[in-house]
């Protein structure tokens, strides 16, 4: 999976595709204005609203009434925690010629998600825009998968 970057110069907001195989799986659209978020995937649509908890690496993601839904923090060395509906994500961003977002749930050593990130994006996106790929990226990861149904027999 890979995250491209889809860029509106007219509006100011930035989409971010998700794409495998040729096929856009989630799209997250990040308004610096407003500091949202909106996550769009079959089946589902996200919209959050984020605020600087007193620290420039931590960030509260909001629903539109204003209630606290979790915590994003990103640490030095590239990793960091995503805390959304009591779920509890770490992630690492690694090799930063082709970055790649690493996403741990409950087991260290089989990722939850791996994605490739647009180089440039990671260079010159604020930790809002960090916040919103990651959490995008937990967010498809961890919908439950749909059975196909199974034709009557």
């Amino acid at each position: 999976m890979k995250w491209i970057l889809i860029s509106n110069e007219s509006t100011g907001i930035k989409e971010f595709q998700l794409i495998q195989n040729n096929l856009v799986l989630a799209v997250m659209k990040y308004n610096p204005q407003h500091h949202s978020i909106r996550i769009t995937y079959e089946g589902g649509h996200l919209v959050f609203f984020m605020e600087t908890m007193g620290y420039a690496n931590r960030i509260a993601f909001k629903n539109v009434y204003g209630i606290d839904l979790g915590k994003f923090s990103h640490y030095r060395n590239n990793t960091g925690r995503l805390e959304i509906n009591k779920k509890v994500f770490d992630y690492q961003i690694v090799d930063k010629n082709q970055p790649k977002l690493i996403i741990h749930q409950h087991n260290q050593h089989e990722p939850l998600a791996v994605c490739q990130l647009p180089a440039d994006s990671v260079r010159e996106s604020s930790y809002y825009a960090y916040a919103g790929l990651v959490l995008s990226s937990c967010s498809y990861a961890a919908i439950p998968v749909v059975k196909q149904r199974q034709p009557p027999q």
